[in-house]
């Protein structure tokens, strides 16, 4: 007797994503997924007119742990008690919304190995005994080359050990296993079939990845990028959100003036050694043609750097010796600053003109602030140099 064949809606939609989707696609679809779910759940409520969803219950109870996550990042605007545009959906900048997959994939990857669907690919035992394996050959080949005198070209081994360590990276990644093997092969079948909205099917179509006319683009697929949305009047707008250019941008005016003394010892010695040069520069010189062209550029560049090291310093002095303005506006993107490579805390603030401005702020201010809340900012007008910043009603 043939087993029988698994329904779509057998298990929740997200792990559909997990069975059939690569992984850097598996949290934009399983969460758009898993919110047409909870909207035909009735746990949110979606204006497809109006384009809108909200929460009748900002706190529902019985839900799996990436779907409490896709609950929350619709009712962060508003805490549920109002409609959220869809693209208001704002999981942050590129770096939070990564964390943000990254935590929902661990929830839905945990959630398919405790029901059995999923797998490793490696079991755990074997990946340990296959990278100690795999470092200890590549040290020993590196060893072996600086014994053999062949140090210089230990960067060689480097370089293989990087692209040999490919496919061992793959070895977690998690598989369809027992019942998910079947129900990978039944939604990956739905991408070829015509599904449209109003089909019940309509989350596990999405979620296996199918284009589905009128449907618009998953909100969870990326970081609001340079837009973010306010509400600044009570009316969701879509706004560019600006960067301070310069490399002076948010300097304070005392350290912008700190740089003054050690960029005139620097560039004063290269007018030294351009002088020198110059005036040394021979007729045959003149006729090879790059020696003068190497002393233009070298001109050029020393030229550039003291403009741009006296504008630094112009700015520095003019923010010193004149009022700051006044910013004021609600929050519309909040930055972390953690991680190596991440800056300083920062936020985006609607002032009113129709863009948001990111200004960097302290650490505590920033552990403090939620979207859509009010600050009031005093800023320097040259550098952008926040002095001040205070929360208050607007």
């Amino acid at each position: 007797m043939a087993a029988p064949v698994p329904q779509p809606s057998a298990e929740p939609p997200a792990l559909a994503a997990l069975l059939v989707q690569p992984p850097r696609r598996l949290a934009a679809a399983g969460a758009y997924a898993t919110m047409l779910d909870l909207v035909a759940r009735g746990v949110l409520v979606h204006d497809q007119a109006a384009g809108t969803i909200r929460a009748p219950s900002p706190r529902p109870v019985g839900l799996a742990a990436f779907e409490q996550q896709v609950v929350d990042a619709v009712t962060d605007r508003t805490g549920g008690s109002e409609p959220t545009p869809l693209g208001a959906i704002d999981l942050g900048s590129q770096k939070q919304a990564e964390q943000w997959h990254e935590r929902f994939a661990g929830f839905v990857g945990a959630a398919g190995q405790a029901r059995g669907l999923a797998r490793p690919r490696v079991s755990a035992g074997a990946r340990t005994l296959l990278w100690t394996v795999f470092t200890f050959t590549w040290i020993g080949a590196a060893v072996a080359m600086w014994l053999t005198g062949y140090g210089p070209y230990i960067f060689l081994v480097v370089l293989g050990a990087g692209v040999a360590a490919v496919p061992l990276r793959t070895m977690g990644r998690l598989v369809p296993h027992g019942r998910g093997v079947g129900l990978a092969a039944v939604y990956a079948r739905l991408r070829r079939e015509r599904i449209d909205p109003a089909d019940p099917r309509l989350p596990y179509a999405v979620a296996a990845g199918a284009k589905v006319p009128g449907l618009a683009a998953s909100p969870f697929a990326e970081g609001a990028g340079d837009f973010a949305w306010s509400r600044r009047d009570g009316t969701w707008r879509r706004i560019p959100v600006v960067h301070p250019r310069g490399l002076s941008a948010g300097l304070a005016p005392k350290g912008a003036l700190f740089a003054l003394p050690g960029g005139l010892v620097f560039f004063g010695a290269w007018l030294i050694v351009l002088s020198m040069l110059s005036a040394d520069l021979t007729l045959p010189e003149l006729a090879l043609l790059w020696p003068p062209l190497a002393l233009a550029a070298g001109w050029l560049l020393w030229a550039l750097g003291v403009f741009v090291i006296g504008r630094i310093a112009y700015r520095g002095a003019y923010d010193l010796t004149h009022p700051v303005r006044i910013v004021t506006g609600p929050v519309v993107r909040l930055e972390e600053g953690s991680g190596d490579e991440a800056g300083p805390p920062a936020v985006a603030v609607d002032e009113g003109a129709g863009a948001a401005v990111r200004y960097e702020v302290g650490a505590e201010l920033h552990g403090r602030l939620r979207k859509d809340m009010w600050l009031r900012l005093e800023v320097t007008p040259r550098l952008g140099h926040v002095r001040r910043a205070e929360i208050f009603e607007g």
